[in-house]
């Protein structure tokens, strides 16, 4: 079973495809099956790579724009794998019946429980690229409430977006206000902090974090807050963060909604929906979360950070069930009922 995925330790995609390929090097061959990463048009992102029996990956968030590719997927591919229940939902609904769901994994040896900071700041972790989509929107305000209120509160962020475009969407911003930078453009996220009136001295913004090294960051931490408007998967670096014995404040949607529950997280309970739209056509209704939910309930956990630790190795204890070697072995047990079945065909026929 060959792989056909972007390899790398800086972007969502490279990690996946680093382990992945790893993991199922470990396993006995399946000949003829590769398994691909998908766009998001639902086309093999690498065409070059099309074997005998195809298996695509798939991650999207254009709940409504992802429907005009659904049925020609489903007759192209021989099997399509949603990273969360959520793309697999939409996919049948898309008329999609040769799918399931296979989440992402955890590394346990890099991503393991750690001991908690000193308690004399309450520091809150936000990860993921910044874009109007995983909500640092909704950070930035939260935390602005939080700082006003409270003198030991810090906020470290790790931000970084290789992507111009989608630093971009932060425009649709109802709670900042944004100011791209297309040339400097991997300062814009820190800057963008500071300027809606975060405290340079207690805004911690890291650069862009390898994943081998990003364990450090979450270490100086005490909770993370993920108030994401929508994720096509179980959002890896808020899982790799509550590994480490970390809870969250996290909404409990689309693909988030695989992984958080009330006893390893406090879930976000208030939504709005939100429509997206590109070049004024809509793509998209993603959930978007109450901001004075969000701050009534990071006030709830400072005001009871006792129950963090609690919390926190309940989540790591639930993450241990995320493994690439799982995941490994779910794909591989696919590609090999595929084959036995074409094999099966070709010898009826025979």
């Amino acid at each position: 079973m060959r792989v056909s995925m972007p390899t790398g330790s800086m972007h969502g995609w490279g990690i996946a495809g680093t382990y992945l390929q790893r993991e199922i090097a470990k396993l006995p061959p399946v000949p003829g099956v590769t398994l691909h990463c998908m766009s998001q048009n639902l086309a093999p992102l690498n065409p070059e790579a099309w074997d005998s029996i195809n298996i695509g990956y798939c991650f999207f968030e254009n709940s409504i724009e992802v429907l005009n590719f659904t049925r020609a997927a489903g007759r192209q591919w021989d099997f399509i794998v949603a990273g969360s229940k959520w793309c697999e939902y939409l996919l049948r609904i898309g008329g999609v019946k040769n799918c399931t769901t296979i989440l992402q994994g955890v590394d346990p040896e890099r991503f393991y429980p750690l001991p908690m900071p000193p308690d004399d700041r309450f520091v809150v972790f936000s990860g993921g690229k910044f874009e109007l989509r995983k909500g640092q929107d909704i950070v930035i305000a939260a935390m602005k409430v939080m700082m006003q209120r409270h003198r030991d509160v810090y906020l470290s962020c790790s931000w970084a977006n290789q992507w111009p475009f989608s630093l971009l969407t932060m425009e649709n911003s109802p709670f900042i206000t944004y100011r791209h930078d297309e040339a400097d453009f991997l300062s814009v996220p820190g800057r963008c902090a500071l300027e809606n009136g975060l405290d340079p001295a207690r805004t911690i913004v890291h650069p862009l974090v390898n994943n081998a090294t990003i364990r450090e960051v979450f270490a100086g931490t005490h909770l993370g807050l993920f108030p994401n408007r929508c994720e096509g998967g179980n959002n890896m670096v808020m899982c790799e963060y509550m590994a480490c014995g970390r809870t969250v404040i996290a909404s409990d949607s689309s693909g988030h909604a695989d992984v958080i529950n009330p006893a390893i997280a406090y879930p976000l309970q208030s939504y709005r929906p939100m429509v997206v739209a590109n070049g004024g056509v809509q793509t998209g209704v993603w959930e978007e979360p109450v901001l004075e939910e969000v701050i009534e309930t990071l006030e709830q956990v400072y005001r009871n950070r006792h129950e963090l630790p609690g919390k926190g190795a309940l989540a790591a204890e639930e993450m241990r069930r995320l493994t690439w070697d799982g995941a490994a072995r779910q794909f591989h047990y696919l590609a090999t009922k595929l084959a036995n079945r074409a094999e099966l065909a070709r010898m009826q026929g025979a």
